[in-house]
Parts: C-alpha cells; structure tokens; sequence
C-alpha cells in the first residue's frame, strides 16, 4: 500500500514522451466507496477549470514519480462527474476528528494508506485518541465499512474501535476476561450465584496455576534443548567450573542447588547435569547461547574459507611444476572459484547496490591488467558495470568493505526471521516499514493483521516487521516456543525439533556450497591434465588392478586410455607418466624470474 502524502509534490511523467508535465497537489477521495478516485495536478482559479488525473489513467506509482500513458491522461474535472460531485462537496480530510457512533474518541486525521493496485483506502494515519502509540503519539484506524464526514467530526462503527486494540492473549487474557464475566454475573443474580461464581473461579485458579506449572516446565525443557543444540553439555560443565554464580538456581522439585555468589564446583556441575538444570547454571555464571551460536556461524565461515585456501593452495602448487603457461590457467581457476563463492553468498545485483558510492580500500585490476579503480577513489554506477563485465565484481564489492560473514549473518536472521514472523500478529507497529521503492508494509500505531504478514513476505520485510513492533529473531523464536505450548499443549516438542533443524540449517548450506565448489576445481584440474596428456606418448607401463597393460612406453595416450585409467584408479599415475619435452619445462623452472612471476601472481590472486 501506499502512503497518500507521499504522492503530494511529485512529478506527473507521460510514458509515450517521457515529458514532466505536471506535480501532484492533491488527492480525491470518495467517503462512501473507500476509493481513491484520482490526483489534483491544477487546483484551477478564477479563469481555468481544476484539473485531474483519474485513477484509471495512471499507469504506474513509483517511489520518485507517477506515470501516465500519455498527456490526454490529465482531463478537466467536469468531465469526470463522480470526481466532480466530491470536489463540489469540498470534504476536507485532514484535521478531521474520528468518532465512533458511541463517542469514541479515536483521533485526528493526519494521512490515509491506500492499495495502489485498486486505489482502495486500507486505513488512516490519526494523532492522538485513545489508541495513540507511546512512542509516535500516532496511531492507525482501519477503514471501516461505513464513514460519514462532516465539517468537523467523522463518524465510524464501533467495532473500528475494537480493530484497533493490541491483543493481550494467553493465561492473562483468559483471567481477565474470567474477571468482567465474574463481575457482571455477581451485580446480576445475588449472593447464590456468587457462592458458584466463587467456586468456579477457585477451579479456574486451580486449572490455570497447573496450565503455568506445565508451561514452565515445558519452557524449561524447550530452554535447555536450544542450549544444548548450540553449546554442548560438555562444554557447559567445563565453562561453569570455578565461575560465580549471579543468581540462585533451582532445581524441578524447588530445591535449591546453587545460591547466588557461590563458586560452582565439580560437584554442583555434576548435579545441574543430574536435574537437568545445567543449562540454567551455565547462563546464571555468564554463558551465552546466542553469542555462542553467533561464534559457530563465523567458525563454519572460517572454516570454508581455510579449506577453500588450502584447495587453492595446492592447485597452484601441482599448475606451476607443469609449466610457466599453467600460471595463466591457474590464476583464472582460482579467480573463478573465488567469483563464485562470493556470488554464491551474494547475489551479484546484491553487490553493485552495496558498492556504489563506497571509497575502496586498495586497486582493483581486471584479469587482462586494465586498472578498473584505484585505492581510495569513490565507486560510480559506471566502475561497477565494468566490474562485472570484465569478472570482477566479487573482488571491488570485498575491496569496498563487502564481507561474507556479515552476509551470512543477515543471510540467517532473515532465514530464522521468516519462519517466526508470525509472533507479530496482534502487536502494535512502533515505526513505519518501507520497501526501498517506498511501499508501504506496515504503517505506525497499525496492528498486525494475517494481511500484513502476507504483505511482508511478500516483499521481504518479515524482519523490518518483527523490529517495528519490537521483537527481535530471537526473542521471536523463544516466543513462537511458548505460544507453540499455548495453542497445541503436546505438540510443542514438535516446534523444538522444528527449531533445532532451522539452526542447523545454514551449517548444511555453507558445507553443500563448499563441496560443490571443491569438486568443480578439481574437475577443472582434470579437464587441464588431460587435453596436456591427449596424443602424447608415455615414459612408463600403466597397469590396472588386475596388472592388465592399459599402455606400454611410447604409447599414445588416448581417450579410451584415459578411461581405463579413471575405472583402475591410476589416472593421475598416467598423467604423472606423460613424456615431457625437456626443453620448455626446464627453461621455466630454471628461470628465476619465472619463478617469481609465478609466486608474486599466486600470492595476489590469494588475497582476493
């Protein structure tokens, strides 16, 4: 949806001409239909008519300028007559107050949010009333079905009042609600009633102190499962031993294993371990789980970055002893491999919007020694085309701060944010949220509606969304444990599963994109060795398991003969076995120069 004072003041452009013809002043709005009619671009005078733009005729709305097919889009306002029937009654909506019919005070109109697919009004924007938020003083009341403006007062059905309050859920609802309907029932039929109502209410206190009991027990269980997923209970043991305490920990049963400030030995670890409370001694002396799982994720990162390097590493080693051209080959592998395992992080689009108008830290050279930009020189849409034209992308986009570890850390918020966005249902939006074409998702003092949800998947914003109403994906996932408790009792050790396979989730991805990656390089390795050994004779027999002669010397290495070797596993003894014209190896090798060509090219195309 859009926001409607975002239109005021844009540029009208025609699509056929691509001509600025006209600003926005003003938006039509029909109180009946809920229907944004059309945009004010000339609000006339004593000698021209008003002028408009129907909404059929738009074309598009875009976040800089809206979009008509053509000049005959603008049309004078007599020739629309619905169009013309609310301009005549002249309703100002802004600075309206809103009331519902029973008095109600649900603000003052400030802006409305509108479908710009249908025009259709979804709700408005008001300041203060009885809903305003505590941050904003803003809230937003959703269209009703009925709207009746007049001078000075809007009028709405009650139940709009009702749309706009934060649900409260849970236990605390279910008591509250028991509370009114207990008083109600006690002013009405008199002191026989109340003796039940009283009864009911001890078996209702009785249901709900068991509900809290099973609840904390199986948050608890729920706790220690994600802890012991993501710190091993091992490790939990030996971190707490010798630490202090900083609060007490009880076991199940209520006993108390630890007070607070007491040292933890081997024993009271041992203990925890036994109760099934380690997890609660390992937080209450410092433990974190989530800067512990934070740690994991850049350990994998690490990780493949050091196999990957080593893989590199011994590439190189094996292309230089074949001869000096190898280091062309190698340097265009390994230049690849690198390109692709950044793009396989981040999306190459990704990277030319992270780069432009960012200084770059060092030059940047592409494969045939062009200079594409130097140290300290500001990235222009331009560079970054020829970037990745010349395929180098992958190297400006590291060398204007670009990091793979910080992608893979968005990478897995938005991932957990995805699955657990739906804790935002019912909750009040503290901030607008915004697509960067300036759609709006979610509007300030807005509850979450199943709709919104769906919007923000829509367009990606499950995390923006989580933020606006003040949950974070984390606190979203320990919430989504314990309302998975609420809604379906047993079933939660289900959502514990669910969790425990979306953390290990990512680890899986990284390690499927680094044996991808892996065997591609050594594919590209073989593919090398063997268009060198095709047509040339060999300085040895080749046997295969059974001793059975594939080649003898001075054959001629052929394709069948490479088969045989791969189905005998002795093909790289065959490629090892190629005769070698002396001549060229030996003035390589023994050229110093040569020799520091290839190394101080291996090292740079390391660094990248």
């Amino acid at each position: 949806m859009r926001r409607g004072s975002d239109l005021l003041g844009k540029v009208v452009v025609t699509y056929d001409t691509g001509e600025q013809i006209e600003r926005i002043q003003d938006l039509i709005f029909d109180q009946d239909s809920h229907q944004l009619l059309g945009l004010v671009v000339d609000d006339g005078g004593l000698f021209r008519a008003t002028r408009v733009i129907p909404f059929n005729n738009l074309q598009a709305i875009g976040p800089n300028a809206v979009v008509v097919p053509s000049q005959t889009a603008v049309v004078k306002v007599r020739t629309v007559p619905e169009i013309r029937a609310i301009v005549k009654r002249n309703n100002v909506l802004r600075g309206t107050r809103i009331l519902t019919v029973n008095g109600r005070d649900l603000g003052t109109m400030v802006d409305l949010y509108f479908d710009e697919q249908t025009g259709s009004v979804e709700g408005y924007e008001v300041s203060g009333g009885l809903f305003a938020d505590a941050y904003s003083g803003r809230s937003f009341v959703p269209a009703p079905q009925t709207l009746k403006i007049g001078e000075d007062v809007a009028f709405v059905p009650i139940e709009t009042a009702e749309l706009m309050q934060e649900q409260v859920g849970g236990i605390r609802g279910a008591v509250q609600a028991a509370g009114d309907t207990f008083q109600v029932t006690t002013a009405l039929a008199g002191r026989k009633l109340q003796e039940a109502t009283q009864t009911a209410t001890e078996r209702l206190q009785e249901t709900t102190d068991a509900v809290s009991k099973r609840l904390q027990d199986v948050n608890q269980a729920t706790v220690a499962s994600i802890t012991n997923t993501i710190v091993d209970p091992a490790a939990q043991k030996a971190f707490v031993i010798g630490k202090v305490v900083v609060q007490d920990v009880v076991a199940p049963d209520g006993t108390l294993l630890v007070v607070q400030g007491q040292p933890v030995t081997l024993l009271v670890a041992e203990e925890a371990e036994r109760l099934g409370v380690l997890d609660q001694l390992y937080r209450a002396t410092g433990g974190r789980v989530v800067a512990e799982l934070n740690r994991k994720i850049q350990e994998t990162a690490n990780t493949t970055n050091v196999q990957f390097q080593e893989i590199v590493d011994v590439t190189s080693e094996r292309l230089q002893q074949t001869a000096g051209v190898a280091n062309e080959r190698l340097r265009e592998m390994t230049r690849s491999a690198a390109a692709r395992l950044t793009n396989a992080v981040v999306d190459p689009e990704e990277q030319k919007a992270l780069v432009i108008d960012r200084v770059v830290d060092y030059d940047v050279i592409a494969l045939d020694g062009t200079l594409i930009i130097a140290q300290g020189q500001l990235v222009t849409l331009e560079i970054a085309d020829q970037a990745e034209r010349q395929g180098v992308l992958d190297q400006l986009f590291r060398s204007a701060g670009g990091s793979l570890t910080a992608e893979l850390s968005n990478s897995a918020n938005s991932f957990l944010a995805s699955h657990v966005v739906e804790q935002a249902l019912g909750r009040r939006v503290h901030r607008i949220v915004q697509t960067n074409e300036a759609l709006v998702v979610a509007a300030p003092g807005q509850i979450v509606t199943p709709q919104v949800i769906e919007r923000a998947r829509a367009y990606r914003q499950e995390q923006a969304l989580l933020n606006a109403v003040g949950l974070t994906s984390t606190e979203a996932a320990y919430s989504n444990a314990n309302r998975t408790f609420a809604d379906t009792g047993e079933l939660v050790l289900d959502g514990v599963i669910q969790m425990r396979e979306n953390a290990n989730t990512l680890l899986v991805v990284l390690r499927e994109r680094f044996e991808h990656l892996r065997n591609q390089a050594v594919q590209l390795l073989e593919e090398r060795r063997m268009k060198q050994a095709l047509g040339r004779p060999v300085n040895r027999i080749i046997l295969d398991r059974e001793d059975n002669i594939i080649l003898s010397p001075g054959d001629i290495i052929t394709h069948r003969a490479i088969a045989l070797a791969r189905q005998a596993d002795v093909l790289d003894i065959l490629f090892s076995s190629v005769w070698k014209t002396p001549e060229l190896p030996a003035t390589v090798l023994l050229d110093s120069s040569a020799k520091t060509t290839v190394k101080d090219t291996s090292s740079v195309v390391l660094s990248n």
